[in-house]
């Protein structure tokens, strides 16, 4: 049930601020070339909503498995050796997830308090706050792709 409810929201997220993106953009080309008279809060929304466009949408390609890798030889390693190499892959990104998106995400999102965008006085930590949570919900798929990945590996070292 629980998964049902949170898996899509990272798609639906990535999905609207791409199309207010797309929208806002248009709209506001069609204002200042033909009616010379431009929505000036546009930009910044667009740029806001990037920045949640970017980071819930890494989170929403994890959950496809569709960040890049070279495993080519990972894949030619021996079992035992690929395992290891997959754990430490493991170690690398969670290092990253987890220090750099969630704990310095945070630690923006905390500081930006008092910072406001210059047109609709917006607080930053509305748009900064994209940050971690990408990196909870990346973590939370990795963690899912990750335990796949072991047990394949681990089945198939038990039917060898």
């Amino acid at each position: 049930m629980i998964k049902k409810i949170f898996d899509p929201i990272d798609d639906i997220i990535a999905t609207l601020a791409l199309a207010v993106i797309i929208s806002l953009t248009v709209i506001n080309v069609f204002l200042r070339f033909v009616l010379n008279s431009p929505v000036a809060w546009a930009e910044e929304i667009s740029i806001g909503l990037f920045i949640w466009l970017v980071f819930v949408g890494m989170s929403s390609a994890m959950k496809r498995d569709n960040h890049i890798g070279v495993d080519y030889f990972v894949n030619k390693m021996p079992r035992p050796l690929k395992i290891s190499a997959i754990i430490i892959r493991a170690l690398a990104i969670y290092s990253a997830l987890i220090y750099v998106l969630i704990y310095l995400g945070s630690s923006l999102t905390a500081q930006a308090h008092s910072k406001v965008t210059p047109i609709l006085a917006i607080s930053y930590q509305y748009i900064d706050i994209a940050v971690p949570i990408g990196g909870v919900l990346t973590a939370i798929h990795f963690t899912r792709l990750l335990i796949q990945s072991l047990k394949a590996e681990l089945k198939k070292e038990g039917g060898e």
